[in-house]
């Protein structure tokens, strides 16, 4: 039998049981549980208690057996710390750009970032090779000239700092200028992209169903594993982790298969949270920006059913006004 290290897990516990500082009573309980002893519930608990409290042991577990993590987010979790050292672009500028990992024949995955949208033309593409916990990364436009801000045709560190003190007053004016930039310089005699061809709608809610009926793990465990893989690869501080909100399952009535997603072939359940400033409604109705802090956004991790390792995962910093 596998013997419980007690002392990480306390400690991993201890992190993640300060909102029970006032009730000694449950802390308690939760670390005997941990401990395989009987626990001692004196009070009690509610629904929503005793659900935060499920998903505290479960998070800790996980923390304490180490997340699973697939090839591809394991790459991308290797070259986006590329990308912020090598290029500085951060992950919350990585919103304004689209990742894609796709796997190759030695083994090695390939991670690209290209300007999302309208910004394709002036960000370019970086693009990581992994391989072994190692990324070599190189960029498309690099060597040349980013001075001028947005009038420059190549945007580089500068204007994506700029770009995100815009976003967050909720400027987005440089969208426009990425696109005329673009415009410039791309030949209009190019014909057009052929329209990609999506899935149908009994395509995707088939899918969904599938994934849904291929579940092994709970969804409370799915989620505890989805916030688990959000507090360990963002660091996020604890005045942040107390202002994140679960969006999955909480947008009114629904449909059973709602949060499943078949993800490179693989059925999955999709964990959103949310992170934000609390702000007035009427403010909102005024038009007035909404305040940010660093790392506010939208968090969301695909967790597989039948294993529970990450598939993926990605964040939106809401900053480009793309979505």
């Amino acid at each position: 039998m596998m013997k419980t290290n007690k002392e990480p897990l306390r400690a991993a516990m201890d992190r993640r049981l300060s909102f029970l500082d006032d009730l000694p009573s449950c802390r308690a309980a939760l670390h005997s549980r941990i401990a395989q002893e009987a626990p001692v519930m004196k009070k009690k608990l509610s629904v929503g208690l005793v659900f935060a409290l499920v998903l505290v042991l479960l998070a800790a577990a996980a923390l304490a057996a180490g997340l699973l993590l697939s090839p591809r987010v394991s790459a991308a979790r290797t070259a986006d710390l590329a990308l912020k050292e090598q290029f500085g672009v951060t992950e919350e500028m990585q919103t304004f750009f689209t990742r894609n990992e796709a796997g190759q024949p030695d083994g090695s995955v390939i991670v690209t970032y290209t300007g999302a949208g309208s910004l394709e033309y002036v960000l370019g593409t970086y693009t990581a090779v992994v391989k072994n916990n190692k990324a070599e990364i190189t960029w498309s436009r690099e060597g040349e000239d980013t001075s001028g801000g947005y009038e420059a045709d190549c945007w580089g560190l500068d204007q994506l700092k700029q770009m995100m003190a815009d976003g967050a007053k909720e400027d987005k004016a440089f969208l426009e200028k990425a696109e005329k930039i673009a415009e410039k310089h791309l030949s209009a005699e190019l014909p057009p992209l052929p329209e990609a061809e999506g899935d149908s709608y009994e395509k995707k809610e088939a899918d969904k169903t599938a994934a849904m009926n291929a579940r092994k793990l709970s969804e409370e465990e799915m989620i505890a594993i989805g916030r688990e893989f959000i507090l360990t690869n963002y660091n996020l501080n604890e005045e942040q982790i107390a202002r994140m909100e679960l969006y999955t399952n909480s947008i009114g009535e629904q449909q059973p298969n709602t949060w499943y997603e078949m993800i490179n072939d693989a059925p999955c359940f999709q964990v959103e949270y949310l992170l934000y400033e609390e702000y007035p409604r009427e403010l909102i109705d005024a038009g007035e920006p909404r305040p940010r802090t660093e790392m506010d956004g939208y968090y969301n991790v695909f967790v597989n059913v039948e294993t529970g390792v990450v598939e993926s995962f990605e964040y939106n910093s809401a900053l480009n006004g793309l979505g």
